[in-house]
């Protein structure tokens, strides 16, 4: 599957800093705040966006998306709460001093993230559900003990983005490869840590070797899972699938949204279907939008309690 991604031009109307919300040992994680050049002073609505990649690559600026840890997800998840503390605790005093006259509106905010990053977004909205007024997401990976993410595609199923087998690395060198990153800290990868995400992906290491490489098997980790349990999600969720997705499979939307629809805090989902699609289409066709008219109307209303 070829790829043309998003570029850095697509950041040419904005103003960009960096502040570091936290450190791991001696390396500093960053938040990038993401400021129009045009937008007058004033109080202003919040997108906050949590990025993919595997949950192994991609960075807070990463164009694409707008390594694996020691203890797997859990340090994700401590990062996102974190990351969550820290914007509402220190970032508005940071936004004053970086951009005087300009404060956030932290009483309309969009939740937005797309595979992976969609992942983070939901475990974000389920703990803090009522702090966040709408979420927007793109083939979000709700379902980490799908079978596909837990042994790797068997049978009819297509190999993960549909990568030719030849293509991919080794199992013996993804398995090296993960050992090695789990030595040191890093703050973003690029686009040549692909091959070793899919391939770890086709060959059912990701659960066990970078998901939960510990084998805590916390209910926290899997989102279906703490809706079952109970925990609710914000009010209104825009959901864009391929309906032939080849990592996220369509299988696991519906399941999330069944649950989220029967949960004793409603939402209103809109989930729109993009038949013969594949993973992170989107990103490649500007057409993805006919799947979804009307949609970015209902995620401004419920951002912005607008009529």
């Amino acid at each position: 599957m070829e790829f043309q991604w998003p570029d850095d031009s697509m950041f040419s109307h904005f103003t960009i800093f960096q502040e570091k919300f936290k450190t791991v040992g001696s390396v500093d994680i960053n938040a990038a705040i993401i400021n129009p050049k045009d937008i007058t002073p004033g109080s202003h609505p919040v997108v906050i966006n949590l990025h993919g990649g595997f949950l192994m690559y991609g960075h807070a600026l990463f164009a694409p998306f707008f390594a694996p840890g020691a203890n797997g997800v859990a340090d994700s998840l401590e990062d996102l709460e974190d990351f969550w503390q820290w914007s509402r605790n220190q970032l508005p005093e940071i936004l004053e001093r970086r951009a005087p006259g300009h404060s956030f509106d932290f009483t309309r905010l969009l939740l937005t993230g797309s595979s992976a990053g969609g992942y983070c977004a939901v475990q974000v909205a389920l703990s803090h559900s009522d702090e966040v007024s709408a979420m927007a997401m793109a083939y979000p990976f709700v379902d980490p003990a799908d079978d596909v993410i837990v042994n790797g595609p068997t049978g009819t199923d297509p190999n993960i983005f549909r990568s030719p087998f030849e293509s991919l690395p080794s199992k013996e060198a993804v398995m090296s490869w993960i050992e090695e990153q789990k030595k040191t800290v890093k703050v973003q990868a690029g686009m040549e840590t692909t091959p070793f995400a899919v391939a770890a992906t086709q060959y059912g290491l990701l659960y066990s070797h970078i998901f939960d490489s510990r084998n805590l098997r916390r209910s926290e980790f899997l989102p279906l899972k703490r809706l079952q349990l109970g925990a609710t999600l914000p009010q209104n969720i825009w959901i864009l699938t391929g309906e032939d997705d080849s990592i996220v499979y369509f299988r696991t939307i519906q399941k999330f949204v069944d649950l989220a629809e029967r949960n004793p805090v409603q939402s209103t989902i809109r989930l729109d279907i993009a038949p013969g699609e594949d993973h992170a289409f989107d990103l490649t066709k500007t057409t993805w939008e006919l799947h979804a008219i009307g949609a970015m109307d209902f995620v401004k209303k419920s951002w912005l309690h607008s009529e």
